[in-house]
């Protein structure tokens, strides 16, 4: 800098005469490694010039070479000219070994005595070299440097079609001059700036890409930016006003990729769209930058496929093709056909479709095969590693692409991130104050607010209005393991499950008399519910399993999830010395009405007598007469003569207690009771009590099966009117509920209804839909309605023959819900 400095000047002189633009490295106060800056510089350069005289630089600690050869070096193949200034008695011998070295590398280099001499060689041999090497004329004739190329993708890009539509607008319409495109690490934020900037790139002047990921520091985000676009630093101009005189007159696109760990700058980007009005920002981010006029558009995973998809929608799901192509280029062989799609995409599911996990995933496809891939996956984060070697290396195992979120975080957020992985899915807001809150730490609401603005918490769908939360699977497994290492898991599970099983006996207190809200709060946390049973089981906590099972059961049977249930119930259990008698009163009423439920009686009957036995020492009136429903149609099921009067005594216990629920439920089945014994007269006005109860009171798993038995006890009276009346009306319920269980039963009930019509055709077509109604989730006849299954499946098979009764039954199957619905309102 000192002993060249007249040199230097005389360097700048030559190459403004030819109207190009010097970059030269100057010292001064700066806030950033002066490595970064000159390697910053040469990235924006197209000549290399170096000039040479005595010394040969110093050399920085963590480097065993000068900055002036590290310059020569990084150079890379960019055309050089080299001068050498003579005579220089004292040269360091490591700059005369550096010269040797620029001649071995086939490099000439021309020598000078004064500084004017110099510049005419300089301007003489620039001008040659840039008439033989470049086509400069329009960059001549402006002198405008040019922006750098977008990088070029590797790989076809997949998906994303609604974000693009939405982005495409944003930048093209009047409005956005900042959009943020945000979300979680691996989701493909990158990639798909890419692909809108390629895809807009007839839009603008100019679209450059300026990438921050090993960026370190806030205050290089603007040469990062005067890089990109190709404007040097100029002594005696601040880089900001350069950078934005260059970009006022041009209508530019800039991406800014990997902003999170740059917030600092936010304010930089505000000033280049407040004072260059051409400019438009298209910002990825794991965090909004919360500036004026920001549109933030949430980049969501790949769609997953839904369990049950048939063949084509698996192969045309984005989340399988990307895991398909990455597969095949990687040198898997992959069929798909049907079993390894159904793999594939439960890979997919297991992976949340994030775009970055499924491809190193399908990396390790050709390895181990997709059904071993699956198998492993239950140790995703430590299994999907070996990125290309292209890509960031934060990027090249899916755990340093979220550890690289986690480090942004203070000390309280990570210790917040941590606990939230206790939750199995959903929660609410509640739900992680309770859980997770802590007197030493900040309200847990502005921690939650901060792990969505940086993409590692989202929002779900709200519930009664009120917001829930969640984080993708592979982003709560790398919570867990912080969770551990910070010695925290016994105590969070613990305050986990304490709070689930709150949550259900409230529930169960509420379902009663208002069954909406207890149902849908039910289903909503159902997955933290069994992660609260499961670690309860782990710990030999079986009193609390038994205590949410007695209130689970009436959810389970609405959600058609018995076998859950039946478990949870029997591994309470196998320890009964360990519960209190109310507990193993509990478990046994919970084990014998979920097995009930599943049409095992032979297990069912042994649990419900116990039950009713400690129910009744313990004074619980209300528990004898629930367990003695599920009792009473048992017995009536097994003897003609028995069960009436248990479900009788039910009845007039929850009457006797204002139960309405209890009531609906103990007269559905005294009337479907009636139904077996032949009092179909008799069963009629305890079935339309049932379904007075249960309609105004929302029980809807009650009202559908009443309004079946009910249809049922007409048609055997010869009322076929009102008979299908009834039970179209249950086909609607059931159909608005998704209640395939109730769905079947009255599709059954039907078919009987049209077989004593004279229309056998249309009843085995309905029968056929009830056979591939309860295909579906596998689920058998009612032990109550197997007699008169038989005895229609039997008057169907004699009308119509049995190559007709077949085909009718085939054609059911396959029926819509649209087309049952018209098949069933035809009278």
């Amino acid at each position: 800098m000192k002993e060249l400095a007249s040199a230097r000047a005389a360097a700048r002189k030559a190459i403004e005469q030819l109207r190009l633009i010097p970059v030269l490295f100057e010292l001064g106060a700066r806030p950033h490694p002066p490595r970064e800056l000159y390697l910053a510089y040469l990235r924006q350069s197209d000549v290399f010039i170096g000039i040479y005289g005595q010394q040969y630089g110093w050399i920085a600690p963590d480097q065993e070479i000068s900055g002036l050869e590290d310059e020569y070096l990084n150079a890379g193949g960019m055309p050089k000219l080299v001068y050498l200034q003579s005579p220089a008695p004292d040269r360091d011998p490591r700059l005369s070994a550096m010269v040797r070295r620029i001649q071995s590398d086939g490099l000439s280099y021309r020598g000078f005595g004064s500084s004017e001499e110099l510049r005419a060689l300089i301007a003489d041999d620039l001008a040659l070299l840039l008439s033989e090497r470049f086509d400069l004329r329009d960059e001549l004739a402006e002198a405008v440097p040019p922006t750098r190329p977008l990088p070029a993708p590797a790989s076809r890009f997949i998906g994303r079609e609604r974000e693009k539509s939405i982005v495409w607008d944003l930048l093209t319409g009047e409005d956005a001059r900042l959009v943020t495109l945000v979300g979680v690490g691996g989701i493909g934020k990158t990639r798909l700036a890419l692909e809108i900037g390629a895809a807009v790139r007839g839009e603008f002047d100019g679209v450059a890409m300026v990438a921050l990921d090993e960026v370190s520091s806030a205050d290089l985000v603007l040469s990062s930016i005067a890089s990109s676009v190709g404007v040097p630093e100029t002594p005696g101009q601040p880089l900001l006003d350069a950078v934005i005189n260059y970009l006022r007159s041009r209508r530019t696109l800039l991406i800014v990729d990997n902003f999170e760990h740059m917030m600092a700058a936010a304010g930089l980007l505000g000033q280049l769209i407040t004072q260059a009005d051409q400019v438009l920002l298209l910002v990825t981010s794991r965090e909004r930058l919360r500036l004026s006029g920001e549109r933030v558009v949430e980049v969501p995973p790949l769609k997953i496929p839904a369990a049950g998809d048939n063949d084509e929608v698996l192969r045309r799901s984005d989340a399988v093709a990307l895991f398909a192509e990455r597969a095949r280029a990687a040198g898997s062989d992959l069929d798909l056909d049907h079993g390894q799609l159904e793999t594939v995409a439960e890979i997919c599911r297991r992976l949340d479709g994030i775009p970055l996990a499924i491809e190193l995933a399908a990396s390790r496809a050709k390895v181990v095969g997709p059904e071993e891939l699956l198998h492993r996956l239950d140790h995703s984060l430590s299994f999907l590693t070996g990125g290309p070697r292209d890509v960031p290396k934060r990027q090249q195992t899916l755990r340093s692409t979220i550890a690289w979120s986690h480090h942004l975080l203070d000390d309280a957020e990570r210790r917040l991130f941590a606990r939230l992985g206790v939750f199995a899915a959903g929660f609410s807001l509640q739900a992680a104050e309770t859980v997770c809150a802590d007197d030493a730490a900040p309200p847990v609401l502005d921690g939650i607010a901060s792990l969505l603005d940086k993409s590692l918490v989202r929002t779900e769908d709200t519930l009664d209005g009120q917001p829930r939360f969640t984080m993708l699977q592979v982003v709560r497994d790398f919570a867990l393991e912080q969770l551990d290492a910070l010695g925290e898991t016994e105590r969070l599970r613990r305050a986990h499950a304490d709070h689930f099983e709150g949550v259900v006996i409230a529930a169960a207190a509420t379902l009663r008399h208002d069954p909406d809200p207890a149902v849908a709060q039910y289903r909503a946390d159902q997955a933290n519910i069994r992660a609260a049973i499961r670690w309860s089981l782990d710990v030999k906590e079986g009193g609390r399993v038994a205590n949410m099972a007695v209130a689970m059961w009436p959810f389970l049977w609405m959600a058609g999830l018995l076998t859950e249930g039946v478990e949870a119930a029997q591994q309470a259990l196998l320890d009964e010395t360990a519960l209190s008698t109310p507990e193993r009163a509990h478990a046994c009423l919970a084990l014998g009405m979920l097995t009930f439920g599943q049409g095992d009686y032979e297990r069912a009957e042994p649990a419900l007598v116990t039950a009713i036995n400690l129910y009744t020492q313990l004074g619980d009136a209300q528990q004898v007469a629930t367990a003695s429903v599920p009792l009473g149609v048992i017995q009536a099921v097994w003897n003609t003569n028995a069960g009436e009067d248990l479900l009788a005594g039910a009845a007039d216990t929850f009457r006797e207690l204002s139960d309405r629920s209890g009531l609906a439920f103990a007269l559905l089945n005294l009337g479907g009771a009636l139904l077996l014994h032949g009092r179909y007269a008799e069963a009629i006005p305890h079935l339309e009590e049932s379904v007075r109860l249960a309609s105004a009171m929302k029980a809807d798993v009650f009202l559908s099966n009443a309004l079946i038995n009910l249809g049922m006890a007409h048609r055997l009276l010869g009322d076929l009117e009102s008979a299908h009346t009834r039970l179209r009306e249950a086909v609607e319920h059931a159909i608005a509920l998704d209640n395939r269980d109730s769905l079947a039963r009255a599709l059954d009930a039907l078919a009987a209804v049209a077989v004593t019509a004279g229309d056998p055709q249309r009843g085995a077509t309905m029968f056929g839909a009830a056979e591939g109604v309860r295909r579906s989730i596998g689920a058998g006849v009612w032990m109550t309605d197997r007699a008169s299954h038989e005895e229609t499946a039997a008057r169907l098979r004699t009308r119509l023959g049995d190559a007709a009764y077949t085909a009718a039954i085939d054609r059911g199957r396959s029926l819509t819900v649209d087309q049952l619905r018209e098949l069933t309102s035809a009278e």
